[in-house]
């Protein structure tokens, strides 16, 4: 099908960017024409072949709390895309987090209506962050966006992301699935022979039990909990127990448990070092190649407290490797269908409740089972035979749930 798109979203290192720029990738090599707007055009552009069309729009001070359509106006950003619009055919935006970019391109079409008698299509794509940060602070702002009769349709990455929108800004409008992608040409299993030539290459033993975590490293992570997991784990093992800590270096809970970082030089794919006496810790910063170091890891390790869906857990699937995740994330129907993993039992905090947590830095511990964590961690490292039907049951269910035909599918039936 052939369609113009014009986008606008967070050029950043999260999941739902990552997975934006994949979907618009495949649709431009499709057959569409995809204009994409950033404040900074990100590195997927100049890492990945793309006949997406890249503009900037300048590294210019906006954050996610500016909401005010007169604020965004003075930045000149709406009005940079209707003079680029406003003599252009047929065409659909695409805007993926609320604010402030769902309602920039909303004052777009606002605008183009009004002045130029130009009426297309509007889809917006909420995340986690929308809700449960952003949303209880300016909640019936979140809610006119939502209901606004210029969108004209909401999609989002899974079914109780969808419920939890719903309940908690009363919506009646109808929320689609767009489900997300896997790049089947980066995330892949690869063979026990391959897995010990890294593990060798890298300066880890065949026998090392590794665990990986891959996230933004933000509170709603919570970073400390998977190190505490880690820590339990590492005391209850005979092997040497590996945590690799892959994102942005969480400093302040690095300082909290009066952890040492060494490090490791220019010269490693790893920046810091912790050691301690059971576990060895590695940093990465923010890592390019996730799959690398992922396709060699025994299990992925996540403990946020909210996730619309949770793209490193997919992509942990895809390669072949076990999961461990708190039971609130929006992959977890699919961790059970496929029996890829297990999922601890975590308190689930309505949005309000959520933010309030997260900025009055409460302990975070008593909203987790983290015994269940430990055992469910401790079960794939003892039973090898169970731990690798779970990898290759996870990497057939991801290759064929989450494939950029079923994405792409969806997303069609929406611009049509």
């Amino acid at each position: 099908m052939n369609s113009n798109i014009i986008s606008l979203y967070h050029s950043s290192f999260t999941g739902g960017s990552k997975n934006t720029s994949r979907l618009l990738n495949y649709l431009s090599n499709s057959g569409c024409h995809v204009d994409a707007y950033f404040f900074e055009i990100p590195q997927y552009f100049t890492d990945t072949k793309s006949n997406i069309v890249p503009h900037s729009l300048g590294s210019q001070n906006i954050h996610s709390d500016v909401i005010d359509s007169s604020a965004i106006k003075n930045y000149g950003i709406a009005n940079s895309i209707i003079e680029d619009l406003k003599n252009k055919n047929y065409y659909t935006l695409f805007g993926e987090y609320l604010f402030p970019y769902c309602n920039i391109l909303h004052d777009v079409k606002n605008q183009l209506f009004n002045l130029h008698n130009v009426n297309p299509k509007l889809i917006i794509h909420p995340v986690g962050s929308d809700m449960w940060q952003i949303g209880p602070q300016i909640k019936s702002r979140v809610k006119w966006l939502l209901d606004s009769p210029l969108v004209d349709t909401i999609l989002t990455y899974s079914n109780c992301f969808i419920n939890e929108i719903k309940e908690y800004y009363n919506i009646e409008k109808e929320i689609y699935v767009l489900p997300p992608v896997i790049e089947k040409e980066k995330f892949f299993p690869i063979s026990i022979n391959e897995i010990v030539a890294r593990k060798i290459h890298l300066g880890f033993s065949d026998e090392d039990f590794i665990i990986h975590h891959h996230s933004s490293m933000k509170k709603i992570k919570c970073p400390e909990i998977v190190l505490d997991i880690a820590m339990k784990i590492s005391q209850l093992i005979s092997k040497k127990c590996i945590l690799i800590m892959v994102g942005p270096i969480p400093h302040n809970e690095i300082n909290l448990l009066h952890l040492n970082l060494t490090s490791l030089g220019n010269n490693s794919c790893f920046k810091y070092k912790t050691q301690l006496k059971n576990l060895t810790i590695l940093w990465t910063g923010i890592e390019v190649a996730v799959e690398y170091l992922l396709q060699i890891s025994d299990v992925e390790l996540n403990a946020s407290l909210h996730d619309s869906f949770n793209v490193s857990l997919m992509e942990a699937m895809a390669c072949g490797v076990p999961v461990v995740t708190s039971d609130i994330v929006g992959i977890k129907e699919h961790i059970l269908l496929s029996n890829s993993g297990y999922c601890f039992p975590t308190i689930k905090l309505n949005f309000n409740d959520l933010n309030t947590s997260l900025q009055n830095g409460n302990v975070k511990n008593k909203y987790f089972d983290i015994d269940y964590a430990v055992s469910a961690v401790l079960s794939i490292a003892n039973k090898s035979n169970s731990s690798a039907n779970m990898g290759e049951e996870g990497a057939k269910y991801v290759l064929h749930e989450f494939s950029f035909e079923n994405a792409s599918r969806e997303f069609y039936k929406h611009i049509s």
